[in-house]
């Protein structure tokens, strides 16, 4: 069964779940039909005999009517009237006299049942030779010879019930090889049905792991069911994997392009300086240059394995973080390894924490705040300012933690603000400075992972200030 497919498994289970069905509401149906036939029959018999009640007098005369006929009893006349039904439809009645003995009428089984006595009016019934047989026993309220009283017992056998349902029960089982085709046939059909967009996701999973076209995606009709959404989460997935293909792409070129400039410079160099012998100072200079650029490699994979690992994190630390400490002490330290005539200014709220991890914090500040060094102007002035402010959205009453690094250097154009994020961009204003080109990406996803916005304000030549917005716990928001 474990190597049936699920179209299988699932019609089988319909069918047998439909025959099961059917069997109960047959069953039920026969039983409630058993208990009809059986209330109709009692009281066609309860009918007979209460209709014959009236058609029986006692008489101390005889009689010569031909519409009457009479029977000697106790020294009188019993006078039954001709239209005294004694058998019909397999319903049989009969008059008795006190003591059991039949008078007038039919009973087949009045042998077997005289041993049941005449008591009350009543219905009840027996099993003689494994047939159930229905009685009935009525009192005549008929004046008798010394106080006798008189009875009319009706009997019928339900041997045309259990025909009747036995003839039903025959022509069920006549319709059932029908039944079990329809039901078959159904349940292909509805199960073809349910399992076409799961046939769908096989065939598209199917196509791209044959090739490379990750931009495929499951149709799901716009179906809002079970498999509709699972088609919905495959397609999420596949985008993430599309995503996560093109950035190891897109990374795998990008350290080709960053890395290439660096090794030239390093081979040209080399042989440069092994085409022949020369001065001492000819290889300290050539030193000095590899020296450089395997520098520049080196921060450069340096910050390609900081940017990857934080690129599949999910999420960071969750600890709590003096960010006005913190901040003090990362702008003190970028204070002391700043250009020379850099004038640094500084203005931080005290007792700001945040929730999140101190280290990649303060590597968002240092990038931050060496970016500024870098394109501010020489003897520039770098500052940086930390303070609590309102959202500015009226449905967010939680207050932020506001980081701010301003230069007053070349700036930005406008329509590069977005680019600057991406991963070893850099306007061509910047491309002669030193730099990996991976700060501000690792900035963004520094923010991102610690639930922070950051934002742009820059115009050409005026400088440019980057702003943080840090969400505050609850402890420190209502302060």
């Amino acid at each position: 069964m474990k190597k049936r497919s699920i179209r299988f498994k699932m019609t089988l289970l319909y069918t047998l779940t439909l025959l099961l069905l059917a069997a109960i509401i047959f069953s039920v149906l026969i039983f409630a039909i058993r208990l009809t036939l059986r209330g109709t029959v009692r009281q066609y018999l309860i009918g007979m005999v209460e209709e014959n009640v009236d058609k029986i007098v006692w008489s101390d005369l005889g009689t010569e009517d031909s519409g009457e006929l009479s029977i000697r009893y106790g020294g009188g006349t019993l006078v039954v009237d001709l239209d005294f039904v004694d058998s019909v439809h397999n319903v049989r009645a009969g008059l008795y006299a006190g003591d059991g003995r039949m008078l007038y009428g039919e009973n087949p089984v009045s042998r077997e049942s005289s041993s049941e006595p005449f008591t009350v009016t009543r219905l009840w019934h027996t099993s003689l030779g494994g047939v159930r047989y229905d009685f009935y026993d009525r009192r005549l309220d008929i004046p008798a010879p010394d106080g006798e009283t008189l009875w009319i017992r009706g009997v019928v056998a339900e041997t045309d019930i259990d025909e009747k349902v036995s003839e039903m029960t025959r022509i069920a089982l006549l319709f059932l090889p029908a039944l079990l085709i329809a039901a078959a046939l159904s349940g292909w059909f509805l199960t073809s049905r349910l399992l076409s967009p799961i046939r769908k996701i096989e065939w598209t999973a199917e196509r791209i792991s044959e090739g490379t076209d990750l931009e495929r995606r499951i149709d799901t009709g716009g179906n809002r069911d079970e498999i509709g959404r699972l088609g919905e989460v495959f397609n999420k997935m596949l985008a993430r994997l599309e995503h996560a293909f093109e950035t190891e792409r897109q990374l795998t070129s990008d350290v080709s392009h960053e890395l290439r400039t660096p090794l030239a410079v390093v081979l040209a160099e080399c042989e440069y300086t092994l085409e022949r012998p020369r001065e001492r100072e000819d290889y300290v200079e050539a030193l000095e240059v590899i020296a450089a650029q395997s520098g520049r490699m080196k921060s450069l994979i340096g910050d390609m394995l900081d940017y990857a690992r934080m690129e599949r994190a999910d999420t960071v630390p969750d600890g709590e973080v003096d960010l006005s400490a913190l901040t003090a002490e990362t702008a003190a330290s970028m204070a002391l390894i700043a250009p020379e005539g850099t004038r640094f200014e500084t203005q931080i709220e005290p007792a700001l924490t945040v929730r999140g991890s101190a280290d990649l914090i303060a590597r968002l500040e240092q990038n931050l705040i060496s970016n500024a060094c870098r394109y501010g102007k020489p003897g520039g002035t770098v500052s940086v300012e930390l303070r609590k402010e309102d959202s500015g959205d009226p449905g967010e009453a939680s207050p932020l933690a506001a980081l701010r690094v301003r230069d007053d250097g070349q700036g930005i154009k406008e329509e590069d603000f977005e680019r600057i994020f991406e991963r070893f961009w850099r306007c061509d204003e910047s491309r002669s400075t030193e730099g990996t080109g991976l700060g501000l990406a690792m900035v963004k996803k520094i923010a991102e992972l610690h639930g922070a916005e950051i934002r742009v304000e820059s115009k050409p030549g005026e400088g440019s200030v980057f702003t943080v917005l840090f969400p505050l716990p609850l402890s420190d928001a209502k302060k």
